[in-house]
């Protein structure tokens, strides 16, 4: 499974930054929290130059963000989403 993972989220170049806001005791997160640890390991292997970052605060909704060359960027909201789902998003994200 880990391989099969790691191959999937192998992102494109015309990605240039990849965030996820969450909050780190709010139920809303949940998903987001599980996708930090079973998803970012291999995320990270497969894309090592690519910036990834956590943002965890206080009460916020979780919500994916992706910028793009010229600063372009998209966010999706990722509230009381499972940590698949989230995968799914990323994925879109990165072609």
């Amino acid at each position: 499974m880990r391989v099969s993972v790691a191959r999937l989220t192998k992102m494109g170049p015309k990605l240039k930054e990849l965030r996820l806001h969450l909050c780190q005791t709010g139920e809303a997160s949940k998903g987001a929290r599980e996708y930090v640890e079973r998803f970012y390991p291999a995320l990270k292997k497969s894309n090592p130059e690519l910036p990834i970052l956590i943002r965890e605060c206080e009460g916020v909704q979780p919500r994916l963000w992706a910028r793009y060359a010229l600063g372009k960027e998209t966010s999706v909201p990722v509230t009381n989403q499972s940590a698949q789902d989230i995968q799914k998003h990323v994925e879109a994200l990165g072609k």
